[in-house]
Order: C-alpha cells, then structure tokens, then sequence
C-alpha cells in the first residue's frame, strides 16, 4: 500500500539559528530555505524507504 508522506516541521528560523549558534555562519532567508527544502527531501526519502522494508 503506497503512503503518501510529508514532513513539514522544519523551520527557517531554526535553520539560521541553529547555524548561527553552533558554526558561527549568517545565513540568508534564501539560503535557509535551500536548506529546508533539502532536508525535506532527505527526510521523505529515507522515510519512504524506511516504510518500504
């Protein structure tokens, strides 16, 4: 049975925040987003996969 899955909990201000804090680096909104959206991707597929086993 295909599940449909989606992961939305990933804020922009924590991105910059957590880069902020711990690797001392100023994000961009533009590069915080990049950011998002990649780990978005990364979490839908490692949990497709997951659900897949």
């Amino acid at each position: 049975m295909e599940r449909k899955v989606e992961v939305k909990n990933i804020r922009i201000d924590d991105i910059i925040k957590i880069f902020k804090e711990e690797e001392r680096v100023e994000l961009t909104i533009a590069e915080a987003e990049q950011i998002v959206e990649f780990l978005k991707m990364l979490s839908t597929i490692v949990l497709k996969r997951f659900l897949d086993e």
